[in-house]
């Protein structure tokens, strides 16, 4: 090649010579070609191995996953809780999964949860085929009836020979009439029920008053949850402990509420420690007060208030020493000036439950001298959670030091409460930290006053950013809901994603530990 390179003026000679050249190379290429093919097909057989080996590893890493290592009994759990939370196909979908999970799904408590709606077909076979694969483990049945339902009979015929499994009853009508039919079927010993749900939208033209008292014998029933437009009445749920109403309305039928019809529903449930009672609809709901009289609840633990700022004159009609949580929500818009009954009422029913550790009152506003009886009333209140009050500084102060009322209060939580200044929570905040005698020493003279452990401000609009920087300097401030289980949650009213962000970039992402965005 050295000489080729050298000819400027080629001669016969010096192209018979470049055209040996170049055949030579061309042969050498050739020879080339032919070892890369070979290296070529060398590499493609060791990637193949290599994958090969890859492919193992991973199949002998699925091995020791968590999923292939459960007990099958742990897995059968999984799969109960999954049709529990609302998954109706659960047990069916996993038992086609693998060997493993259809092992664990052959377990019958996998398939305790029936959810049957009558409208679809062949409900009478999913209920054949349900029972035989539950066999003797307990039921939790959901029953989804229409208005006409074509095979109700057959399944009820199917159903009723399990009645000593049922542990949980849910049953949903438009139709009174047929929920009456159920319940009168359902007229046997249920020894293993605790829960029942029984939910209808009466109508004028639908026929009559849900009757439960066709249940007459239930003696583990503990759980009880009421949907129709009026309270019910009963005189055999004896040992119910957690009730909730949700009144239900209609264009036809919204009847008012009446003193005396709740204070015999109630009379009837000296166990009772948990009650709810709340409008399925915003907007108000009449009460009639017919009567003087009261209930004693002895072991009421929560009650929560979901209705129009009426119907809290209900308060009135109860007694409840042993109280520990009141939430008290409106229904209804809320209202542009403090509901002045609702504040008389609460105070007179606080009179008898001085044991209250939580108080919220979520768009219920009551005067500010009706605040200043409740902090009198609450020796023992740990957390207060305020939704659009008028709360101003003045009735804050009265929370101040060791002279102040409310002594256990460790926890608050204010939301569009627009009287309130963020000086206000940072000088509560400061007055209620450890005082020393000056000899490091926390004085044993002093009365006893928790220091306040944290404070959440959402919108409240004379709350400044340098009130929360100061508040975290010694509590937990936090400026977001507690969960998706918060009541503003669904309603998307406290959502300041925007104020956060912009928050967070003025500082960098460098906001103190005790500030939760």
């Amino acid at each position: 090649m050295d000489r080729v390179a050298c000819i400027r003026e080629p001669t016969e000679d010096d192209m018979v010579l470049i055209h040996q050249t170049t055949v030579a190379d061309e042969e050498a290429i050739q020879e080339l070609n032919g070892q890369m093919t070979m290296l070529y097909s060398v590499l493609e057989r060791l990637r193949l191995q290599k994958d090969k080996h890859q492919e193992n590893i991973r199949r002998a890493h699925s091995l020791l996953t968590l999923a292939r290592r459960l007990p099958p009994e742990l897995l059968a759990r999984i799969f109960e809780i999954c049709a529990k939370s609302g998954w109706t196909r659960a047990p069916v979908a996993v038992s086609q999964v693998c060997s493993a999970w259809r092992k664990a799904a052959a377990f019958p408590r996998v398939w305790s949860y029936l959810f049957l709606d009558l409208r679809s077909g062949n409900s009478v076979g999913k209920v054949d085929f349900w029972l035989s694969k539950v066999q003797r483990a307990p039921l939790h049945i959901t029953l989804d009836i229409p208005l006409q339902p074509p095979s109700l009979e057959e399944v009820l015929g199917l159903l009723i020979p399990r009645s000593k499994q049922w542990h949980t009853l849910i049953v949903k009508s438009v139709d009174s009439t047929i929920m009456n039919y159920v319940l009168h079927r359902c007229s046997f010993p249920l020894p293993a029920l605790r829960q029942l749900n029984i939910i209808t939208e009466m109508q004028i033209s639908q026929g009559y008053p849900v009757n439960v008292s066709s249940l007459r014998d239930a003696p583990r029933l503990s759980r009880l949850l009421i949907e129709q437009p009026n309270l019910p009445q009963w005189s055999n749920f004896v040992g119910v402990t957690k009730l909730h109403i949700v009144l239900s309305s209609s264009t036809l039928f919204i009847p008012s509420i009446n003193a005396t019809d709740w204070i015999e529903m109630l009379q009837v449930l000296p166990e009772l420690r948990n009650l709810t009672l709340e409008l399925s609809k915003p907007g108000t709901r009449q009460y009639n007060a017919d009567t003087q009289r009261t209930v004693d609840l002895p072991h009421l633990e929560s009650l929560t208030f979901h209705v129009s700022p009426e119907v809290n004159g209900i308060l009135s009609t109860m007694r409840a020493p042993a109280l520990r949580h009141l939430h008290l929500r409106c229904s209804s818009d809320p209202l542009a000036r403090p509901h002045m009954p609702s504040g008389a009422h609460l105070c007179q029913f606080l009179e008898s439950s001085p044991c209250v550790q939580l108080l919220e009152l979520y768009d219920v506003d009551v005067e500010r001298t009706d605040f200043v009886r409740c902090f009198e009333l609450l020796p023992r209140l740990e957390e207060l959670r305020l939704h659009d009050s008028d709360i101003a500084d003045e009735q804050l102060r009265l929370l101040h030091g060791d002279n102040g009322h409310c002594r256990s209060l460790t926890r608050l939580d204010f939301r569009w409460c627009n009287y309130l200044t963020g000086s206000a929570l940072v000088n509560l905040a400061r007055s209620r930290l450890p005082r020393d005698d000056g000899e490091g020493q926390v004085s044993s003279t002093m009365p006893q006053t928790r220091r306040i452990n944290e404070v959440a401000v959402i919108n409240c609009l004379h709350v400044k950013e340098q009130d929360v920087l100061d508040l975290a300097e010694m509590t937990l401030c936090r400026l977001l809901m507690r969960s998706d289980e918060d009541h503003c949650y669904g309603r998307g009213c406290c959502n300041n994603e925007r104020y956060r962000q912009r928050l967070r970039l003025r500082h960098n992402n460098k906001l103190p530990e005790r500030v939760v965005l």
